[in-house]
């Protein structure tokens, strides 16, 4: 079988924590732009898929029969690729393999899954906020940021004693895609590995740790965290990861304080992240290993799955190899993007200007912004560059990232939210930057561009779904995504492109009480060595509730009486204003919003406030309970456009402060 090469896809899958036990598959198409070469048929719109119909979900779907938040499952897959110009990317192959799949000449009889997955919020490093030191910048020429929990084990990330105390580390799970139960991340259940020559072998002396190992007296006021979630397949042999059901737990006090919107010392939360690798069973009993390199991460809710990002985790990522990674030398090579590319209009400009058209969903924009963002949505093909709005070139309103002059610029510049580490404003990639540039000078093509292979395909917009731009720290992934070290780098002649190279870990001689994993990853310190189960997440926000909390309107700086304006952080993944459909009749211009976050204990005098719970604890209680905007025409039980963009299913009330179009503008607090 040396001629040809397996990969898991997609190469970075994402999970949802929700409070059910009953779950839905994540998006397999682009959040709000359906791409034609679809590997599960018809375009979905980039809304997730029923589990038991394999059709996109409607409004109806997003709960269970209790009002509870369903969990997001990442499906992965296995494809066949020829050795021959893989290269280069894309390459338009892979043909998936799936149980009783013939290949060169064999039946596959089963597909062996390995995952693993651990939390290490605990014991890392606070996320730097303050300028100019912000991001993964507080760990250039040396540097590393104060660490959580410093006065646990005299502050020593990789003393084995801490690591047990603070980690929330499951071990390994291996599942049989002939499987039909499911094989649980918990305390209870004994961690397990694919080995070679036997099979799925448990791993009885593996040193699992649960918060609960370490400290008896947990304040956990929505259960406790006693598992990371489960493996499932479906009939395919498809691997199904599904997270935890979003608890937090602290200790140290009957309840422990909330001090911060991203470091909060004393906590866990049920997020996660690890590698997953697979193997190939054959009628004849041999096997063929897969190439490595896939990743899974659980982490917050999707409450608006068709909305795109106007950075998404996607645009970063691509970004990044493209510009350190050699991924499309025809766009960038020695050092510099190619005036000669022409960029394809439905791949690489679009999704821009369909995301700035669909944030007006989500946000208090008033009537001029309104229309703005529509004319943005509405640039065709066709539309001539240099008279693309308002009669003008929209290049002129869009703030550059090669200009740190324009970052504190609020609107018109676009886009108009919060920016990045030391960026008052969003900032766009240099690649998006660059194809808007070419789009400007009429170097592009109105088509789709190369095809992707139905793997590649997966790749791309699953990360399409998802946050960037703005990792302060974000909520699907965060800055170390930036990093070139994260990846696998001779992806041409192994894994291919977007893959996280794994440390390697050695199961065979575990033994109880002494943790297998270390302090792991650290970005711009650690170089190409590898990640192990928990490093790419361990960097966001602990719990990740305080920080979806606070992310709802701020001041541009840190002094708002120079710039009094308020303006939203992550429109397209946490909502801040939105158009309820039981107050938005079919038929009618949907004219009256409500804060997403809303009800019982958010109402405050100070606009900076609104659209959040004042006491962060609240989110923790609540979180489950935020509505979910979506698309007119799969709302159920009305009679809604494909033009509108909804709120439903929320269950929270309506007793927070009136929304008021924009600008509303900070209010210094009385003394």
């Amino acid at each position: 079988m040396a001629d040809y090469q397996y990969r898991i896809h997609p190469a970075i899958g994402i999970a949802r924590v929700g409070n059910s036990e009953e779950y839905y598959i994540g998006p397999e198409t682009a959040a709000g732009l359906p791409l034609p070469t679809d590997p599960e048929g018809p375009a979905r719109g980039g809304l997730p898929i029923n589990a038991d119909t394999n059709a996109t979900i409607t409004s109806k779907d997003l709960r269970d029969a209790n009002g509870g938040f369903k969990r997001q499952a990442a499906r992965f897959r296995i494809f066949q690729y020829s050795n021959e110009n893989l290269g280069s990317y894309p390459t338009g192959q892979g043909g998936e393999i799936e149980i009783g799949s013939r290949v060169n000449g064999k039946t596959v009889k089963d597909i062996i899954w390995t995952v693993h997955v651990a939390n290490k919020k605990a014991n890392t490093y606070v996320l730097v906020e303050a300028a100019p030191g912000a991001g993964i910048v507080a760990y250039e020429n040396g540097q590393l940021p104060p660490l959580r929990n410093a006065a646990i084990d005299n502050g020593d990330p990789n003393n084995p004693a801490r690591v047990k105390i603070l980690t929330i580390d499951p071990g390994p799970r291996a599942i049989a895609g002939t499987d039909t139960g499911s094989v649980k991340f918990d305390s209870a259940t004994t961690a397990s590995i694919y080995q070679a020559g036997t099979g799925i072998v448990q791993l009885d002396n593996y040193p699992k740790s649960f918060p609960s190992d370490s400290f008896p007296a947990l304040y956990c006021p929505t259960g406790s965290i006693d598992t990371l979630g489960e493996l499932r397949t479906d009939g395919q042999g498809r691997l199904l990861v599904l997270g935890g059901y979003g608890r937090a737990c602290g200790w140290g006090a009957p309840q422990p304080p909330l001090p911060d919107d991203v470091n909060n010392d004393n906590w866990f939360d049920d997020a996660s992240d690890g590698p997953v690798s697979a193997v190939l069973v054959f009628d004849d009993n041999s096997v063929q290993a897969v190439q490595v390199g896939a990743w899974v991460t659980a982490t917050d809710p999707a409450y608006a799955p068709q909305t795109l990002n106007i950075v998404s985790l996607w645009d970063d990522i691509y970004d990044t190899w493209v510009r350190n990674l050699a991924l499309a030398p025809t766009l960038y090579s020695n050092g510099a993007f190619q005036t000669s590319y022409k960029p394809p209009f439905l791949d690489q400009l679009q999704p821009i200007f369909q995301s700035v058209s669909l944030q007006q969903w989500n946000i208090n924009l008033n009537s001029g912004g309104i229309n703005a963002h529509t004319q943005v949505g509405l640039i065709t093909a066709d539309t001539d560059p240099s008279k693309s709005v308002y009669n003008g070139p929209l290049i002129d309103f869009i703030r550059s990232p090669n200009d740190a002059s324009q970052w504190s610029k609020g609107p018109p510049l676009m886009p108009a939210s919060l920016g990045d580490a030391n960026q008052d404003f969003l900032v766009i990639s240099k690649t998006q930057y660059f194809i808007l540039q070419q789009w400007q000078n009429n170097q592009y093509t109105p088509d789709g561009g190369p095809a992707l292979g139905p793997g590649e395909y997966l790749d791309k917009v699953v990360l399409q779904n998802c946050l960037g731009g703005r990792f302060s720290p974000g909520i699907d992934l965060t800055f170390v995504v930036r990093d070139p070290n994260l990846y696998i780098k001779d992806w041409q002649t192994s894994s291919g492109p977007f893959r996280i190279k794994p440390a390697p870990l050695n199961y065979n001689n575990v033994q109880k009480g002494v943790p297998l994993l270390t302090e792991g990853y650290v970005p711009l310190h650690t170089g190409n060595a590898g990640a192990e189960p928990g490093d790419i997440s361990k960097f966001m926000a602990i719990p990740w509730h305080t920080d979806y909390n606070s992310c709802a309107t701020h001041p541009a700086t840190d002094n708002p009486m120079a710039n009094d304006a308020l303006f939203w952080s992550w429109p397209a993944q946490r909502p801040v204003a939105v158009y309820p459909a039981k107050l938005n009749p079919p038929g009618a211009v949907p004219a009256k919003q409500l804060w997403s976050v809303r009800g019982e204990g958010t109402s405050s005098p100070y606009p900076q406030n609104w659209g959040r719970y004042q006491d962060r604890i609240n989110m923790i209680l609540n979180w489950h309970r935020i509505g979910v905007v979506l698309q007119g025409s799969i709302i159920d039980g009305g009679n809604f456009g494909a033009d509108v963009y909804l709120e439903v299913e929320s269950l929270l009330d309506d007793s927070g402060d009136p929304v008021q179009p924009y600008p509303n503008k900070y209010v210094t607090p009385l003394t």
